[in-house]
């Protein structure tokens, strides 16, 4: 492919564009949901190591501008999905998280600063070793820092706390730093595995969505009708106890109330007449006036 200048520039703007701010909508996701579970910390820490020594290899080669800004912004926003995920997981203070972050961004850009000068003088004396090991180091851990991220979604077992649209515009920005490389005028072979690397294990990532995400989707919807049906059972239980105490409680009424009625039709004196004086012994008023008539005057 013939040099090509603007081109050139044009594709590494936009690549620059996505992959400086790809990051910000995973961070507004956090934000507002206030959770990151799910979301790999280790995935940025790394993310934030790889950009020192890719940014370092990307500035010693002077490539296009757009891209040597790219690896500044994307760490400074891993920094902060960073702190987020300090602060929502593991419950840090907002006060330590914020101290982390600066310090974590003071020591990048220290240790950039200090990379460039080795690399400028292993430059200057002929060898360009320092230059393509910042290269393979930054490229490598760029794309193995997606490693943790696949743990986290076999942990779940679906993809869960990251941001898809943070994953399509990750994916495309590497798409367009790739075809600005194709048209310089010496194609970067380690440029291009880095980007490569990166759409690759994306669309991983993609796929797995797609995979398992349904799957779990109706895992939890049948958990959420066991439940359901749990619960139901559950209350029917006290309902039918219920209805045989209330039965049981209402034949005894029945019963006190029948006692009651048959101790109001008895008369007053069989009341409280005991066995013995109900007895066919017991004189009667009938029997005593027999008893007067029979007896000599």
């Amino acid at each position: 492919m013939p040099k090509n200048a603007v081109a050139e520039n044009v594709l590494g703007t936009i690549g620059t564009v996505l992959w400086s701010f790809q990051l910000v909508p995973q961070i507004i996701k956090s934000y507002r949901a206030k959770d990151t579970d799910g979301l790999s910390a280790w995935l940025l820490l790394i993310w934030v190591a790889g950009s020192i020594p890719q940014g370092t290899y990307l500035v010693v080669q002077n490539i296009n501008i757009p891209l040597i800004i790219q690896p500044q912004l994307f760490s400074t926003f891993a920094i902060i999905a960073m702190a987020q995920c300090w602060r929502y997981s593991h419950g840090v203070s907002t006060r330590q998280c914020t101290l982390g972050a600066l310090a974590t961004g003071l020591i990048a850009g220290g240790c950039e600063v200090g990379f460039y000068f080795l690399c400028k003088l292993g430059e200057s004396r002929g060898t360009s070793a320092g230059t393509k090991t910042m290269g393979i180091v930054g490229a490598a851990l760029i794309v193995l820092g997606l490693v943790p991220q696949f743990y986290e979604i076999w942990r779940y077992r679906e993809v869960k706390g990251i941001s898809l649209l943070f994953l399509a515009i990750d994916c495309s920005g590497g798409v367009f730093s790739l075809l600005s490389l194709v048209f310089k005028e010496s194609f970067d072979g380690i440029a291009a595995a880095n980007y490569i690397g990166i759409v690759v294990l994306e669309l991983g990532i993609f796929a797995c969505y797609l995979v398992l995400n349904p799957k779990a989707a109706r895992k939890r919807q049948l958990e959420q009708q066991q439940n359901a049906t749990e619960t139901n059972s559950d209350d029917s239980a006290p309902t039918a106890a219920s209805a045989t105490t209330t039965a049981a409680q209402g034949d005894h009424d029945m019963e006190q109330a029948h006692q009651t009625s048959a101790s109001e039709t008895t008369p007053e004196w069989l009341r409280h007449t005991t066995f013995d004086e109900k007895s066919p012994t017991m004189s009667s008023p009938i029997d005593t006036r027999r008893m007067r008539l029979d007896t000599p005057a």
